[in-house]
């Protein structure tokens, strides 16, 4: 084996590189690599091989650490020492940000609400902020501008007002303390005059002792008048001292009785004063309306979230939906209070040029942008300038949004309605407009989910992040990725303990060059042959919807083959997840189900040839397991036999053991204390990402030292979690039961998973393939339909065949198989293509072209077809 690494001497500049010498973190081989900064660089290499080994917890792990050690004392006193990576030498790390794959699929907070486009690209936050620093709150009811008065703002009003009106200043007077005749004691005692009672206006020295017993304290106010003027001439100080009067002794309050009737007058009450028709306005020091005294919240950031108290509707919760019973069970409707904004009539009421927050949310994002010009254009030099900042951060994070290629979106989207190319991208947008420099950003597959025509928009933005000084290390497998990378580290050969080792480290064009790389033999091989013009197995058995329109979809009617691998394809965005996860999916299970009924009315208007099928399972990207205790030995039930094994050796009976005293899930086994099973320790670093450590009493082996001391074949089972799946089917020999499960991880490409490794660190695909290997065992299931998004995520071009070898037992077994899938080299094994597009949001939704890679590859237009062109013509 060959490894290529620079000679130091022949870089002019040592303090450019990243030297990295004798790194051993999980299965890495005490490599040395010298990894130059502010370039993009590639780690590729099978899966398993090392490659999150080498740039999550080595690289990004030291650089956080060592953040985290330039803090104050005082900052640091709250947080653990943090572990160094198993290395000999690591120098010259900058700061390090990652973005993994498996952070962008958590969908919903702890109660339960979910996040949207706007949250996720970080743009909602700066949009709170304008609204609360620039938005005018409209009475929903009598649509006037609502704002906090004063007597400058009273007095310029009334100098609104036509020429030749007669006015009166009141204010109201509550009668909480005191009764009806005390109050005129003591207005007369102030030198007041004159009051208005039940729409009569007395004089206070009259005998008011019949209009104050017909006078309700519930019903009736009492206003007091100030001063009776004319618009005729103006006295600022005289109006000026009777309003401040008023606002002082009415907590807050003015009313201003205009005399005559205005003509047009739209914002006034009609007020009566004995025969007179007056129009009445209102104005408060509080935020309420003047003509039907609707109180509304003062405008601050936290009243924009539906995440907080705030600002959520009360109704639903911030859900923007209800749970409504019916003859048909329960189901959620629009919530009537807020239209399904989640946000409550405070919130909406705030507007910014014309649109409130939620009506903001509704439109394109590649719209927005001419929506804040518009806003921007209307400011004042003296307002512009402490908004500049805010402008400028939601223009850069728009422009990301529509330079990566999803300015369709909107950013009320919620997160279930996006695609996972869509995810990947938003959550990009997040990280990638942070305008820092010298740091090293370490991505996890940047071209997950993506099309390949979409692949061009990701490049361009990291490439303009590395121009910035900074470093980009993607973690990788995507072929146009590698080839737009600097600089290539190759892993391997293998995956788990057979891997870990330098294949190559060197410059792209090095890598081209080199015939001992397996990533230099997949990016150099041409593939020639022809594509497939005919299914391998014909059928006459199709599932039909009939005008499906959720979200993007444009009543399109689709066809899908039974018995056949039918792949969906289309650039991220086109309605791919809406046509199987959202549309096909819960049609057909609710067909299936005992009901037999299914929702129609919602999002399609048929549903047909769901009889040809027993049942039908989708396999997303969603976490098999939140909690960090499952693993893939407990998910496939591996476990149970492994625990077995361990009690039934000499050591165990000896002492005593159950198979209960090896479950780290148990509270009475024998699982470590501290970590209550976990091996890691948790660390909420408030104004950081949270982290993880081992834990420090266990090391990180989950168990007490006890259970550590009995062995299986020279291993306890701490190291039995720590083997591949690959090296635990034979280490398991003898063993039937426990080596057809493994069988079936290893028939799906998982054979690189090492049987310990916690569920939530797992890729999409990487979940996927295991919930599929869950149901390899199909001898008792008839006529399954798998549904899939992605199962090629996270595997490596080498790794493809062996979930094809899957999909054809499938297949041969008489199940169906319909995939969402971007990989090119699985496209071209389909039997039958269903392209949607042509673009992406309002502009996708269609039926581009139907048929075999050959006829796909075949049409103009067709986006998927182009790809398939380019690799394969």
């Amino acid at each position: 084996m060959i490894t290529h690494l620079p000679d130091e001497t022949a870089f002019q500049h040592p303090s450019s590189m990243i030297q990295v010498r004798g790194v051993r973190v999980h299965n890495l081989k005490s490599i040395d690599l010298d990894i130059p900064l502010n370039q993009l660089i590639a780690v590729c290499g099978v899966s398993g091989s090392g490659k999150t080994s080498l740039a999550f917890d080595t690289l990004y792990a030291e650089g956080q650490r060592r953040y985290l050690e330039t803090l104050s004392p005082s900052a640091r006193q709250y947080l653990n020492q943090l572990p160094k990576p198993d290395a000999d030498q690591i120098t010259q790390i900058p700061p390090a940000i990652a973005l993994r794959q498996n952070t962008s699929q958590r969908h919903f907070t702890s109660r339960g609400l979910e996040s949207t486009a706007g949250i996720e690209s970080g743009i909602q936050h700066y949009l709170r902020l304008l609204f609360s620093a620039s938005g005018q709150i409209f009475c929903p009811d009598c649509e006037i501008p609502i704002s906090p008065q004063s007597p400058e703002t009273v007095l310029a009003f009334i100098k609104t007002l036509p020429t030749d009106l007669r006015f009166q200043i009141c204010y109201p007077v509550t009668t909480e303390e005191h009764s009806s005749p005390e109050i005129m004691q003591e207005l007369k005692q102030q030198g007041l005059n004159r009051v208005i009672l039940n729409h009569e206006e007395y004089q206070l020295s009259d005998d008011l002792t019949e209009p104050l017993s017909q006078f309700d304290t519930n019903t009736h106010e009492i206003l007091v008048v100030l001063d009776r003027l004319s618009t005729r001439s103006f006295d600022d100080s005289r109006i000026l001292e009777s309003l401040e009067f008023a606002f002082n002794e009415s907590a807050g309050k003015v009313t201003l009785l205009v005399m005559e009737p205005l003509s047009g007058q739209t914002t006034g009450i009609p007020f009566q004063i004995g025969q007179r028709q007056s129009f009445r306005f209102d104005f408060s020091a509080d935020m309420s309306c003047p003509q039907c005294q609707r109180e509304f919240a003062q405008p601050e950031p936290q009243l924009f979230n539906f995440f907080s108290p705030s600002g959520v509707c009360t109704n639903c919760g911030g859900s923007g939906l209800i749970s409504i019973e019916s003859s048909g069970g329960r189901s959620a409707e629009t919530c009537p209070h807020c239209q399904g904004s989640r946000l409550n009539a405070s919130a909406l009421a705030v507007r910014v040029n014309g649109s409130n927050i939620d009506q903001l949310g509704q439109q394109p994002i590649q719209q927005i942008g001419a929506w804040l010009e518009q806003f921007s254009e209307g400011l004042t030099a003296t307002a512009t300038k402490p908004l500049a900042p805010l402008l400028r951060e939601i223009r850069e994070r728009l422009s990301l949004l529509n330079e990566l290629g999803l300015g369709y979106l909107t950013l009320n989207r919620t997160r279930s309605t996006l695609s996972s190319g869509e995810i990947q991208r938003t959550a990009l947008t997040s990280l990638l407009s942070s305008n820092l420099v010298n740091t090293l950003y370490v991505l996890d597959e940047p071209s997950s989910g993506l099309h390949p025509a979409d692949s061009h928009r990701v490049l361009t933005v990291l490439q303009k992040l590395r121009q910035l000084n900074n470093t980009l290390l993607i973690v990788e497998h995507d072929a146009a990725f590698i080839r737009a990378a600097e600089y290539v580290i190759e892993l391997g050969p293998a995956a788990g303990r057979a891997g870990g080792e330098v294949i190559f480290s060197g410059p792209l064009e090095a890598l081209l060059a080199s015939n001992s790389s397996p990533t230099s033999r997949f990016l150099n091989t041409a593939e020639n042959r022809a594509l497939k013009s005919e299914p391998d197995q014909p059928t006459s058995e199709w599932i039909t919807l009939t005008d499906a329109s959720r979200n993007n979809l444009q009543n399109i009617t689709v066809k899908f083959p039974l018995r056949q691998l039918c792949v969906v394809t289309g650039i991220s965005g086109s309605g791919k997840s809406s046509l199987i996860e959202q549309t096909l999916f819960p049609l057909l299970a609710a067909e299936l189900s005992e009901m037999g009924t299914s929702p129609l009315a919602d999002g399609c208007q048929s549903l047909s040839g769901a009889e040809q099928i027993d049942e039908v399972i989708l396999l997303d990207h969603s976490f098999t397991g939140q909690n960090p205790r499952s693993i893939p030995a407990t998910y496939l039930n591996l476990f149970d036999d492994i625990r077995s094994i361990f009690a039934q050796t000499p050591d165990a009976r000896l002492r005593n053991l159950s198979p209960g005293h090896f479950s780290f899930n148990s509270k009475s086994g024998g699982r470590c204390p501290v970590c209550k099973g976990t091996g890691k320790i948790e660390i909420d670093l408030q104004f950081l990402a949270d982290i993880s450590m081992d834990c420090q009493e266990c090391h990180g082996k989950r168990y007490q030292r006890e259970l550590l001391e009995i062995k299986y074949r020279k291993l306890n089972i701490a190291e039995v979690l720590e083997l591949t799946v690959d090296e635990a089917f034979p280490f398991f020999r003898g063993q039937p039961a426990l080596q057809k499960k493994l069988k079936q991880l290893k028939d799906v490409g998982l054979g690189y998973l090492p049987l310990g490794q916690p569920l939530p660190t797992l890729s999409g695909g990487e979940c996927q393939r295991l919930k599929l290997a869950a149901y390899l065992n199909t001898s008792s299931r008839n006529k399954t339909l798998f549904l899939m998004n992605e199962p090629t995520r996270g595997l490596h071009p080498l790794d493809i065949q062996s979930v094809l070898n899957c999909f054809h037992y499938l297949l041969t077994a008489g199940h169906s198989i319909i995939l969402i899938e971007h990989n090119l080299d699985l496209i071209r094994a389909a039997d039958h293509i269903i392209d949607l597009g042509p673009e992406a949001g309002a502009e996708g939704g269609r039926i581009v072209v139907t048929g075999t890679p050959a006829e796909v590859a075949a049409h103009p237009i067709s986006y998927t077809g182009m790809a398939l062109n380019a690799k394969f013509s």
